[in-house]
């Protein structure tokens, strides 16, 4: 689906390093920019890193192997790409006017391949999501000098009358100087400065859980309003100090919002007012200004004031020069495979030029203090280090975990092996699974109790048949859980739920009773993931997923549990406003809204 490694594009002048990402719109790369800088040798070539975004639709595109222009895959198709394609330019128009140290730069963009490119500086950095899934959860201080940062760069775009739509963890990078950058303006929204109203187009979208509610009607952002950024600014806090994801905008009147210190008791109450009265789901409730909410969050303009004239500065710190392409040699004198279809390259080249011009200052700067190196390995990059993952479920692991322990220590076992199941069911490690099986084996040697036992439950014997002692009924209880309880860690479920209702014969007990419910659950998640695994899964619509059966190539939508809703018997879908068209085989729409309902039903005469 993306070009290959070593593509050049422009002319020549940008060649395609590596894949970055694949989104809904766009396939994005890293490339570098082949140049000229003037040092202390001369004119010297030069190789400097960007970040080259390519429209490409995945639901309705594809690329020719031949020519690699991008061509879609149904009339259908056709409409919606050609309808859109003047998307990202209109994006980097927006972007080409931002001049901002936390706001990314954009050089040019341009068309090739029946499509367009646009190019951006090269961020060497990691998103905020990237970091808490390496790290965990953010500290308070250290997120709050961040938002200061991302409030200022929002507040600077809002006073241009644009709203950027799309802000959440990982549309937000930090550099390698800690220095976070506010990418992807590929929904945002340019207002009329007379009348307030809307006057570019874009796709409507929403990210789930960072959207406000008025982003997922039709005509909630025709007029300007900076409530829309600051429920997202919010939620992006919400979800890097607790690690979840908050409830979606439009399910919170039935599913409620959960606290933050409720999942974090180390954040502050003041902190805690501030997230929640910015996603306050009527706008009207909500701060009304960014600056009114860093005001609250304990802002200080003489501390903490950027100076957005250097911008110099900002360059100067992200340029890198690269001396050699470690994997594809760049060769001036090969054929250029861009240029095989001459006629359908139309360039973008004065968009950006004073951005272009501004960002070679600093290259040449650099490039004047290491032209010395510029045949040497400069231009390899550190390996990255690898990280122990954790994920969202870390506060509710830590907290059982420490209290398994601390039962194992007083020699409850009972309660510490309870203790040490639910840390796993929040996070499996190997540490909670030793300490598992060491319990397990300490209850195995744990001698019954036997007053207590025969004075609740004598002999037990039916005409005959010989009598069973308690003791027995005991050892033979101990010895099913014990080996259920191996069964559910291993994943067995289905092994183990017979085995703990065999256990259950000789005891019923409440724990034997919970591992049988708990059984049901991953049996149940089990056969979720079979039905789910019939479809290839696409975005959300409403409470359901829009699905393409893998056998037919044919969409609709199922539930959260795999059961179709919409039947998979379409050719490909479409948002319209709330609704979705889904096209039939007789070319005909019918159109369901996001409860799943027929809205209309196409017929012959439509």
């Amino acid at each position: 689906m993306h070009l290959k490694e070593g593509y050049r594009l422009h002319n020549g002048k940008y060649q395609l390093l590596n894949i970055l990402g694949e989104g809904g719109f766009s396939l994005t790369y890293k490339g570098a920019w082949k140049t000229e800088v003037q040092g202390s040798l001369g004119k010297v070539p030069a190789l400097v890193p960007v970040c080259i975004k390519e429209y490409f639709f995945k639901d309705y595109c594809l690329r020719n192997p031949y020519t690699n222009f991008v061509e879609t895959n149904s009339a259908t198709g056709k409409e919606i790409f050609e309808k859109y394609k003047e998307k990202i330019i209109k994006e980097a128009r927006i972007l080409s006017e931002l001049h901002h140290p936390n706001v990314v730069n954009v050089l040019e963009v341009f068309k090739q391949n029946n499509t367009v490119y646009m190019v951006m500086e090269f961020i060497s950095g990691y998103s905020l999501k990237q970091e808490l899934e390496n790290t965990g959860i953010f500290s308070e201080e250290k997120l709050i000098r961040i938002i200061f940062k991302i409030g200022q760069a929002l507040q600077y775009i809002h006073e241009k009358n644009i709203l950027h739509l799309d802000i959440k963890p990982s549309n937000i990078l930090m550099d390698k100087n800690q220095n976070p950058q506010l990418i992807d303006f590929g929904i945002s929204k340019r207002y009329d400065l007379s009348d307030q109203q809307e006057t570019s187009t874009t796709i409507q979208a929403a990210s789930k859980g960072y959207a406000s509610i008025e982003q997922y009607d039709s005509e909630g952002t025709q007029s300007f309003s900076p409530c829309p950024d600051i429920y997202s600014l919010g939620a992006t806090m919400y979800y890097l100090l607790t690690g979840q994801v908050p409830t979606e905008s439009i399910l919170r009147s039935t599913k409620g919002l959960q606290n933050p210190r409720e999942l974090n008791p180390d954040i502050s109450e003041n902190t805690e007012k501030v997230i929640l009265k910015a996603m306050e789901p009527n706008a009207a409730d909500r701060y009304q200004t960014i600056m009114e909410m860093l005001d609250n969050l304990g802002y200080d303009p003489e501390k903490d004031q950027v100076d957005t004239s250097v911008l110099a500065d900002k360059e100067e710190e992200k340029t890198e020069v690269l001396s050699r392409m470690q994997e594809q040699p760049y060769d001036a004198d090969a054929e250029d495979e861009t240029v095989l279809h001459p006629l359908q390259e139309e360039t973008f080249d004065n968009i950006g030029k004073g951005k272009v011009a501004l960002y070679l200052i600093p290259i040449l700067f650099i490039v004047g203090l290491f032209i010395l190196y510029i045949y040497g390995n400069m231009g390899s990059e550190p390996p990255e280090e690898n990280r122990t993952k954790t994920n969202s479920n870390e506060i509710i692991y830590n907290k059982y975990f420490t209290a398994g322990m601390d039962n194992l220590q007083k020699r409850n076992l009972s309660q510490a092996r309870e203790d040490i199941l639910n840390a796993l069911e929040a996070k499996e490690t190997p540490e909670a699974l030793s300490r598992l099986h060491e319990i397990d084996s300490m209850l195995k040697s744990v001698p019954v109790e036997q007053p207590d036992i025969k004075h609740t439950m004598p002999e037990v014997s039916q005409p005959g048949t010989p009598a069973v002692s308690v003791d027995t009924i005991q050892e033979n209880y101990n010895k099913l859980f014990s080996r259920a309880s191996t069964l559910f860690t291993n994943k067995d479920y289905k092994t183990a739920k017979n085995t703990f209702t065999e256990a259950a014969t000789y005891k019923k007990t409440t724990e034997v009773e919970k591992y049988i419910t708990l059984c049901d659950k991953e049996l149940e998640k089990i056969e979720i993931e079979k039905r789910k695994e019939k479809y290839d899964l696409y975005m959300n619509f409403g409470i359901f997923v829009i699905a393409r059966e893998k056998a037919t190539g044919l969409f609709g939508a199922i539930d959260t549990k795999g059961y179709e809703k919409i039947p998979c018997k379409y050719k490909s879908q479409v948002l319209m406003g709330n609704n979705r068209y889904f096209s039939r085989s007789d070319d005909l729409y019918d159109i369901f809204s996001p409860s799943g309902e027929l809205v209309r039903e196409a017929t012959s005469g439509d």
